[in-house]
Order: C-alpha cells, then sequence, then structure tokens
C-alpha cells in the first residue's frame, strides 16, 4: 500500500469520525481537522493531518495494527480529533483491524464527552 492509498483511509477514517460525531451531537461540525495523536511518542501530540499521516504511515508493508479514531474538541472552525495508536507490534496490512472491511488500521470510537468550544 502507497502513502496515498493510506491518505485515502486516513482521510475516510477523519470523515467517519465526524459523522459519528455528528450522529450524536445532533449537530454539523466542521471538516478541518486537527489531530490529538497518542503512543507514537511518550506524550499526546497536536498534529496537522499531514504530520500525523507521516507518524502513522510506517511504510508500504508494515503498518500499525489498531489506530483508534475519534472526535475530541470541536469549535466553530476545526474538530480535533483523537489517534490513539494500540499497543499491539506492527505487522502487515492482512493483521490490521480492518473492520468494518476496507478500514485499514482505523476503528471508531465515539466519545463520551465530546468538548464543544
Amino acid at each position: 500500500m502507497t502513502v496515498d492509498e493510506f491518505r485515502v483511509l486516513f482521510e475516510d477514517a477523519l470523515e467517519a469520525a465526524a459523522r459519528n460525531a455528528e450522529a450524536k451531537l445532533g449537530r454539523a461540525v466542521p471538516r478541518r481537522f486537527d489531530v490529538e495523536l497518542h503512543g507514537a511518542a511518550p506524550v499526546p501530540r497536536a498534529l496537522t493531518v499531514d504530520q500525523a499521516l507521516n507518524e502513522i504511515f510506517l511504510g508500504t508493508d508494515r503498518f500499525y495494527r489498531v489506530i483508534n479514531v475519534g472526535v475530541r474538541r470541536i469549535n466553530r472552525h476545526r474538530t480535533t480529533v483523537f489517534i490513539g495508536i494500540g499497543g499491539h507490534p506492527a505487522g502487515s496490512f492482512a493483521e490490521t483491524w480492518n473492520d468494518p472491511p476496507g478500514a485499514g488500521p482505523f476503528k471508531q470510537i465515539i466519545s463520551d464527552d465530546i468538548t464543544m468550544s
């Protein structure tokens, strides 16, 4: 899988997270995303989508097995998405979460507490 193919999966996961938040909140959320990345470093970090992609794409044949994705915060202009890398060792694409089929490592989570400002 190329980085561009992985980018499509990542962007689909961000869009799914936004739709999940909309369903929970009953209102539209912005599609300009910031990322709060957990698990790839000792402390969580705020990143752009491109920066996060560079952190979570390990290569064409090596992938994190589970990457949790869920909306954390919303303001008028931006949506902050939690990205949590699971503690499993990296593996092949066939070893990723992939539920629903085609999602690859991206697992949707829905927060009980989405902050709005």
